[in-house]
């Protein structure tokens, strides 16, 4: 079974080199790396390697010999009476278990470790695909703070320009007072982004259980994004986590029923021992051997719950590659619907957006157009390019999701 960790298989390498300098900046391979060292969900798992290991050893050891000491014929009466007529048995019995018990207990055993090793390296992919989410709102974040900062400038060119027409008397002061209100009206949006960025900071680094040692990160929207087709995705769904934890489960239930039937088989004990009679002053050897005798079988009920659950697997595998398809083909639709309205905002509506913010402000300064015109223009500019950041976010969200349901990398070296 392959795995990608939602890292590509360049960066795949270096999650295990040792963690560079954290300073300033954090780049995505970093917050991969701190996640999977220091990720509070994963630092469970090697104690319970530790005792899955311990279930093994304790599945592969032989029941011990009994030693027994029995006395009869003491303290009773007439001839019984006292120590003469007693006799004393001493014995060493050992069970001898039939039908491959210890065997079949190891093997359910390894099958529970095995399970474990997969749980691991499913939660893992849950880790690293929470963190690339978390990672990734930063850098929309912080993009989102770089579009403040575009806009503020454009408010200032305006403040000047009207500044310059209210000196000269070709406007009023109401149209000073109207730019600086949407410079607070941007400045005020701008201290929002602030704040989420902190919010943002430190909900990564909750990712490795520590403050965060940043102050940004290093990434972006790359624009050549290929996104995954319709096949990549059906072939990728049939390795999901969530559908492969089900086939760890139908294994783990194959092992469990066979060291259910097998307990079932009866056992033997076999005992050797040395018989004394006290007033014969003799001894001689005693040989056991026993054995249940079972009407029933004991486990029937046992083995058929287990049959019931393991149906009940089987019937969810099904249902659970279907739901994955399903939910899978809506996130490629809805990724396709977000790639052709980017490109009309970038192709179509920004071009012209711009354009007219530029012929407004040049009609404003020779008194041709309104202030409200020239406000109007910017904010439509500035919105365009809000939705813009937001659909290229909802792109990497979408394939991210695409990659955390499926165990699979669409991002490729975009990463």
């Amino acid at each position: 079974m392959k795995l990608f960790y939602f890292v590509i298989a360049a960066m795949v390498g270096s999650l295990f080199v040792p963690l560079s300098a954290i300073a300033n900046e954090l780049t995505l391979r970093d917050a991969l790396q701190r996640a999977v060292q220091d990720n509070p969900d994963l630092q469970k798992y090697p104690y319970r390697k530790r005792m899955a290991e311990a279930e093994v050893l304790q599945a592969s050891l032989k029941p011990n010999p009994t030693l027994g000491l029995e006395l009869e014929n003491i303290a009773g009466t007439g001839n019984s009476q006292g120590y003469e007529n007693a006799e004393a048995t001493l014995s060493f019995s050992q069970l001898i278990e039939l039908g491959g018990k210890q065997e079949q207990r190891v093997e359910l055993a390894s099958a529970r470790q095995q399970q474990l090793d997969a749980e691991f390296n499913y939660t893992k992919i849950e880790v690293l695909a929470e963190t690339a989410h978390r990672f990734y709102k930063m850098v929309l974040l912080q993009e989102l703070r770089s579009w403040s900062q575009q806009q503020g400038q454009r408010l200032d060119a305006a403040l000047e320009i009207t500044l310059e027409r209210m000196e000269s008397g070709a406007v009023p002061p109401s149209d000073v007072t109207r730019v600086r209100l949407q410079q607070h009206h941007a400045l005020a949006k701008s201290e929002e982004i602030a704040g989420k960025i902190t919010e943002a900071k430190s909900n990564l680094s909750a990712m490795w259980a520590a403050e965060p040692q940043f102050d940004n990160v290093i990434g972006n929207f790359n624009e050549q994004l290929q996104l995954p087709s319709r096949a990549d995705l059906e072939r990728a769904v049939n390795q999901a986590p969530e559908f492969l934890r089900l086939l760890d489960s139908e294994r783990l239930l194959i092992a469990r029923a066979k060291a259910t039937e097998t307990a079932a088989v009866s056992d033997i004990t076999v005992g050797l021992g040395i018989r004394y009679n006290n007033q014969l002053n003799d001894a001689g050897l005693v040989l056991q051997a026993s054995m249940p005798f079972q009407l029933t079988n004991p486990n029937q009920g046992l083995i058929q719950s287990n049959q019931a659950e393991r149906d009940m697997v089987l019937n969810q595998q099904r249902v659970v590659r279907e739901q994955l398809r399903g939910y899978a083909r809506s996130i490629l639709a809805r990724l396709h619907m977000n790639q052709r309205y980017l490109e009309r905002i970038q192709r179509d509506l920004l071009p012209l957006a711009r354009q007219l913010e530029q012929e407004t402000k040049a009609g404003y300064v020779n008194g041709v157009h309104s202030l409200l015109m020239v406000i109007d223009a910017q904010n439509e500019l500035a919105q365009l390019e809000y939705q813009q950041i937001n659909r290229r976010y909802a792109i990497y969200q979408d394939i991210l999701e695409l990659e955390r349901l499926t165990g699979q990398s669409f991002l490729g070296s975009s990463l």
